[in-house]
């Protein structure tokens, strides 16, 4: 992997060693000297060329030449007289000839690759004139020798710098200048042509001139002759420099620099200002490297630095967008949950305000005045703690933790803070009321979202009339209190689906038939046994399962219309939904994906709807009930008459059956006052065109006097008690086959 990484930074590499091969220009040595010699016509099979390359050694060894390395192949000609005076010419200054050869042909194209004859290298010193190049054609590395496996060579450029540092390979510095090289044409040279004294005491390259010559790309200078390579690296040996610096040391120092910057300088200014040093030293290194002539790797350190780079602008990106509610600017609730670990579990509470009618407000205000309206109302809240953060979630909540252990009376303290922060709002000299209930979480062992959860669940459990904050623990005000480890067994019950239904049987008071059945959550736990839904129905809401919850009662519900319908049966099936449930369109979604799955007629679907108190915006609860209607299916005003809301409910949300609560009909046939109120109830239902159900019939008297006052439905224990779908199936099998059965209520 780490191969494949160091191939793909490469390209960076090169890009930056090209641009440090041009910061500085520093001449040669001049101790080597670079001569040409152009390819002689040879129409007689090489004679000619022989004949020139002998001519040119003994000039260049008059010359003063100390050293003459011939950077090209000596072959045989078709004159064996001429061959072998070049032969003995050869050996006769073996101490000062060198010849090379390639090595490794493979790392050599064509015919670039054909060496000496080896009549020419007997008694003679060889060297190596192999290089590799890169995928580009630039050398920038070269070994001190070349083997191919059964002959090793020195390379070239070691023994033209014999003075210079001994090593196993080299990087060659491209800060020294080609063209300060001394490089000459050997006809040029020539006695009578001048310049031979510029020789003496040198060391000569000898090298083809023109296409004859191996061609690399060299850094600011674009292309010349392969032995230039050799030449500069011999001259980067002679300046002692060439050495590498690894990623390794690279990655080590600019990335511990960078990480312990990170986390020495957690403020915003000290580490800009460590981010520009840290920047200036990268930049300084990449000079210093230049002028040493070291060939260092950038590329991963490059890499490091987009990648802290790009994590840090993420880690910026949710701060500013993922933490931070875009219209007020406060942090949302995850950055809550997010910041819950810096406060002591034991001791901190949460807390949830709910501002009521807050859609209603901003639709009078500009985007910037509910903005303005938004962080009033989070600076009022922040005055019980100047340290607080006040959090606010995009849509009708608040929230804020308080250390629970710093007042003596949470309640009163939080209620005495929400007459505060209930005060009139000024806005573009605009006086906006402000409406608010508090929910208040005060367990420890529970995750925060749990607790998040039940503070929401609790302020919308408050009443702005008579109980405006309202904790957590008054849920569990009776003998069975609830426990965390009931809560994780609902958990479980909940995610493996052990929650069940029963389905109590509605008849028609006027011929007792069965013409629906209100579908029963029950769930017997392992331990506790029974759990009494309005205990775990309301811990459901707490820990924010309610839909889950809803979803898996609606499943059975429409699969056990499903099996009568199968069995020619067909009464309504009601499923209790929380009116808190009507705030948005999910479940709307989730009755239209049930629906979707089940083949249950939809007409024989009723959603009864509890605590239609608990309704705040009825424009967005009738655009939910509409979006429901529209796919067939009915709807309940459960437990009419019970709280101030239901007139206001009924008037304003198109049901199509009102239940009369329990408590009125237990006692109808003792309390004249409750017959007064069902009896007026089952005339506005009449007058009003919906459907009149009395619950909670319990003895015969009941049942013919609600009979007698046109009551629609009835349902109770003394028509039947919750049955399982096969009781059910049962029972109106037997009432279909067996008419005299219906009498019994007709």
């Amino acid at each position: 992997m780490l191969v494949g990484v160091g191939t793909f930074l490469r390209p960076v590499d090169i890009t930056l060693w090209s641009l440090q091969a041009k910061l500085f220009d520093r001449p040669a040595s001049s101790e080597i000297v670079f001569v040409e010699v152009a390819a002689a016509a040879d129409p007689g099979g090489g004679s000619a060329e022989n004949r020139h390359l002998l001519r040119s050694i003994r000039y260049l060894r008059e010359a003063g030449a100390e050293r003459i390395f011939l950077d090209l192949p000596v072959r045989r000609s078709n004159s064996p007289a001429l061959d072998r005076e070049l032969q003995r010419e050869l050996v006769r200054s073996a101490d000062k000839i060198v010849l090379t050869r390639v090595v490794r042909p493979d790392l050599v194209a064509g015919r670039f690759s054909q060496g000496n004859d080896p009549f020419f290298e007997q008694d003679m010193r060889v060297v190596s004139s192999d290089y590799q190049a890169d995928f580009l054609g630039y050398v920038w590395d070269i070994e001190a020798s070349y083997s191919d496996g059964t002959v090793n060579l020195p390379a070239m450029w070691s023994a033209l710098a014999a003075n210079g540092r001994s090593r196993e390979g080299i990087s060659l510095d491209y800060s020294i200048g080609r063209n300060s090289v001394p490089r000459y044409k050997i006809d040029e040279l020539q006695p009578g042509l001048g310049g031979a004294g510029i020789l003496a005491g040198k060391t000569v390259v000898l090298g083809p001139a023109g296409t004859d010559a191996r061609i690399v790309k060299i850094p600011g200078y674009a292309f010349g002759p392969s032995s230039l390579v050799h030449i500069l690296a011999a001259e980067t040996a002679l300046r002692g420099t060439g050495q590498n610096l690894g990623w390794l040391w690279m990655i080590g120092a600019f990335g511990l620099s960078l990480v312990l910057g990170a986390i020495a300088f957690r403020r915003a200014m000290p580490r800009r200002v460590f981010y520009f040093l840290w920047l200036a030293s990268l930049a300084a290194t990449f000079v210093l490297t230049a002028h040493l002539g070291v060939r260092a790797l950038f590329g991963e350190t490059l890499v490091l630095t987009l990648v802290y780079g790009s994590l840090r602008a993420t880690v910026n990106f949710k701060r500013r967008h993922l933490f931070v509610e875009s219209r007020s600017k406060l942090p949302n609730f995850v950055a809550l949950q997010r910041d819950f670990g810096e406060y002591p579990r034991e001791q901190t509470s949460i807390v949830v305000a709910k501002i009521a009618r807050l859609d209603a407000v901003f639709a009078t205000l500009s985007p910037t005045d509910q903005a303005r309206y938004l962080r009033q109302l989070a600076s009022r809240l922040a005055l019980g703690d100047t340290r607080s953060t006040i959090y606010y979630d995009g849509g009708k909540y608040f929230a804020f933790f308080v250390n629970s252990g710093e007042f003596q009376d949470i309640q009163e303290h939080l209620e005495g803070l929400r007459a505060v922060a209930s005060q009139s709002i000024t806005v573009s000299q605009r006086v906006l009321d402000v409406s608010m209930t508090i929910g208040v979480d005060e367990s420890s062992e529970k995750s925060i979202s749990s607790r998040l959860s039940a503070a929401i669940a609790a302020a919308d459990q408050a009443r702005e009339a008579y109980r405006p904050v309202f904790i957590i623990s008054d849920f569990a005000a009776d003998s069975e209190e609830w426990d965390y480890s009931l809560q994780a067994r609902l958990e479980s019950a909940l995610s493996e689906d052990r929650i069940s239904i029963k389905l109590q049987p509605q008849v028609d008071l006027r011929d007792g038939r069965i013409v629906g059945a209100e579908a029963l959550a029950r769930w017997v736990d392992e331990e506790r046994g029974d759990v009494p839904p309005s205990r775990f129905i309301l811990q459901c809401e707490r820990v924010g399962r309610l839909d889950e919850l809803t979803k898996r009662i609606l499943s059975k519900s429409l699969y056990a219309a499903e099996v009568l319908q199968a069995r020619d049966h067909h009464p309504r099936i009601s499923v209790n939904v929380s009116a808190i449930q009507f705030v948005d369109s999910r479940i709307a979604e989730l009755i239209e994906k049930n629906l979707m799955i089940h083949s249950a007629d939809p007409a024989k679907l009723m959603i009864e709807v509890t605590e239609t108190a608990r309704i705040e915006n009825f424009s967005v609860a009738r655009g939910v009930f509409e979006q429901i209607k529209r796919l067939g299916v009915s709807f309940s005003m459960d437990d009419f008459g019970v709280a101030s809301a239901n007139l206001e409910a009924m008037f304003e949300l198109p049901f199509d059956e009102i239940k009369v609560d329990q408590i009125f009909v237990r006692d109808v046939h003792h309390s004249e006052t409750a017959r007064a109120i069902v009896a007026n109830v089952v005339r506005l239902a009449r007058d009003a065109g919906l459907t009149s159900v009395a619950e909670g019939i319990e003895e015969r008297e009941t049942y013919d006097l609600l009979r007698e006052m046109g009551c629609d439905v009835g349902q109770g224990y003394y028509i039947s008690r919750p049955l399982t779908l096969s009781h059910l199936q049962e029972m109106m099998t037997l009432q279909k086959d067996t008419p005299l059965l219906r009498n019994k209520f007709g």
